[in-house]
């Protein structure tokens, strides 16, 4: 009896010694795995990583070679599969970028709305925008909270001159990104091309205070300036005359339209004849936004809230309107402006605080 119970507790024993030897040989290869597993996704990211690098220097070739280095530890790669998109964009390749983007959207990732974003930009730029029209449309309802695929479609449909609708898919990009630069600029060109000078005014200053300087703000500040000096005509005697054309704009602005017509003719007098443009453009940007605010009473909306609001509380310190005006007219490349900007870093602080801080409406 004493032999048989050892002998089975010998089993026992023996059987746990395999189930652990078992057990400890599959954690060594499970471990194993992991390892491996672990080892190609840091050479995945390393490749990557370089690619990206050489895409920043121009190189494309060179990044191409990277990324199929990446799909060649990982076919499906998302990040791999985007950044070669992209990179086929700069080429001009785009019909390579549509198969790159369509491999990340096959896939479960983070960049399948990125992969949407620059597949309709392929479709636009291959001269088909009616199909990147309505792929935008179907990753926007996948995707509503994507700012780019609004500004994309928006830009997109501006193109073809279809204001209105490019109007409602750039103030959607807003409404999720109020920093987003280049949707100021789009609807600033948006609401020009559709005749409105308050509403092209209005996301023009938001544009130049995100982006102060650079071509886009060149030709911004110059369209800004030309729509603040719209509707004066002086003649050759020097009299005066207000010209309000029937540009569409809506009754809730027309006043608004006709207080700047009224603030350029006041301009020529005598007093501001010896101020320098950069004092006038200072005063007349707050009288501007003043004005703006005192009309508002009861009026709402998008335009109203977003941009009116924003102005006019920015009028509660006069040092931060001429800080902002200032800051916004660096690109017309007056040295006056830069150095005023180099003495007055205190004010520009004291601003930057402030805009951080404010909180936009819808």
């Amino acid at each position: 009896m004493k032999s048989k119970r050892l002998k089975k507790q010998f089993l026992i024993n023996n059987s746990l010694s395999v189930t652990m030897k078992l057990a400890t040989g599959f954690i060594f290869i499970l471990t194993l795995i992991i390892g491996q597993v672990y080892a190609q996704s840091n050479s995945v990211d390393k490749f990557i990583e370089e690619g990206i690098q050489l895409y920043d220097k121009g190189d494309f070739a060179g990044a191409l070679a990277r990324y199929r280095e990446a799909l060649n530890m990982d076919e499906m790669s998302p990040l791999a599969n985007y950044e070669i998109a992209l990179t086929y964009i700069a080429l001009k390749d785009y019909e390579k970028a549509i198969a790159h983007c369509e491999n990340v959207i096959k896939g479960e990732s983070t960049f399948i709305d990125r992969a949407y974003v620059i597949y309709g930009s392929a479709l636009d730029l291959k001269g088909e925008p009616r199909k990147a029209i309505n792929l935008y449309t179907k990753a926007i309802n996948e995707f509503p909270e994507n700012h780019l695929l609004h500004y994309n479609l928006a830009y997109t449909c501006y193109n073809l001159k279809d204001y209105k609708q490019a109007e409602d898919a750039v103030i959607k990009s807003l409404l999720i990104n109020p920093g987003h630069a280049s949707s100021h600029l789009l609807l600033g060109y948006v609401m020009d091309a559709q005749g409105s000078r308050i509403k092209t005014l209005l996301p023009l200053y938001n544009f130049l205070l995100l982006e102060p300087e650079g071509q886009r703000a060149k030709a911004a500040h110059e369209l800004l300036i030309s729509m603040l000096q719209k509707g004066v005509k002086i003649d050759s005697d020097n009299s005066t005359a207000i010209a309000l054309e029937n540009n569409g704009e809506q009754d809730e602005f027309r006043a608004a339209d006709l207080m700047i017509s009224l603030l350029n003719v006041s301009n020529n007098t005598e007093e501001n004849k010896k101020k320098s443009e950069r004092e006038l453009f200072y005063e007349n940007t707050r009288s501007f936004f003043t004005i703006l605010g005192e009309l508002k009473q009861d009026n709402k909306g998008f335009w109203w809230n977003f941009y009116v609001d924003f102005y006019y509380a920015m009028t509660r310190d006069s040092n931060n309107v001429e800080t902002f005006s200032y800051y916004i007219s660096q690109t017309n490349g007056d040295e006056k402006v830069r150095e005023w900007l180099a003495n007055n870093k205190d004010r520009y602080e004291r601003f930057s605080e402030w805009f951080s801080e404010f909180e936009r409406k819808d």
